[in-house]
């Protein structure tokens, strides 16, 4: 029941190269927001279906939304769109990006989905589930384009970790906490990256 096999995860990552290959798109940054603790703050900056270097801050470099906008800020100084979790200190920090003109999209991972797999037939109980589970597609052999992931242990264990579970309403994939328990701490590259 692990949501993406990790063979997926490091083939995408031999395809990586430092160089974005020109897909003519812009960028679009996922962001999710610690406030202090051992969580970390982590941009995931991508352009098409390459992903570049992560971003990651220790959370008591984002104690409050003001210093979450500021950063950002940095990450669209040549423009682009982040997309953030809004859930906790995400909220602020996407309010106050707002305010500074920043483009900016709220994730809301515990809102409800009407999405499906790409068969049409898997339902989701929230974005969570929809958002790992198109990660999954995206990373499957068979896609195309091909998706190229940085070469990042951290990432590639967060990606790894998520198990699904089959219900009557939809596919769920396990608490955060569930995840945190076993690998010892949150998996906050995965989060910005789906």
């Amino acid at each position: 029941y692990q949501v993406i096999p990790r063979a997926w995860v490091q083939a995408a990552m031999k395809r990586w190269t430092e160089q974005a290959p020109d897909y003519g798109l812009g960028l679009v940054v996922g962001a999710d927001v610690a406030r202090g603790g051992d969580d970390k703050t982590v941009f995931a900056p991508r352009r098409g279906y390459w992903f570049d270097m992560l971003r990651k801050h220790p959370g008591r470099e984002t104690p409050d939304g003001q210093s979450v906008a500021d950063l950002l800020a940095i990450e669209l100084r040549d423009g682009g769109v982040a997309l953030i979790d809004v859930i906790g200190i995400g909220a602020s920090g996407y309010d106050i990006s707002r305010v500074m003109g920043l483009d900016v999209r709220p994730v809301n991972f515990s809102k409800g989905s009407d999405a499906t797999d790409k068969s049409g037939t898997l339902h989701f109980i929230n974005v969570r589930a929809e958002c790992y589970w198109g990660m999954r597609e995206a990373l499957d052999p068979t896609a195309y384009p091909p998706i190229a992931l940085p070469p990042d242990p951290e990432l590639e264990a967060d990606l790894c970790a998520a198990r699904w579970i089959p219900q009557a309403n939809g596919i769920k994939i396990e608490s955060k906490e569930d995840i945190k328990k076993r690998l010892g701490r949150s998996p906050d590259c995965a989060d910005g990256v789906v």
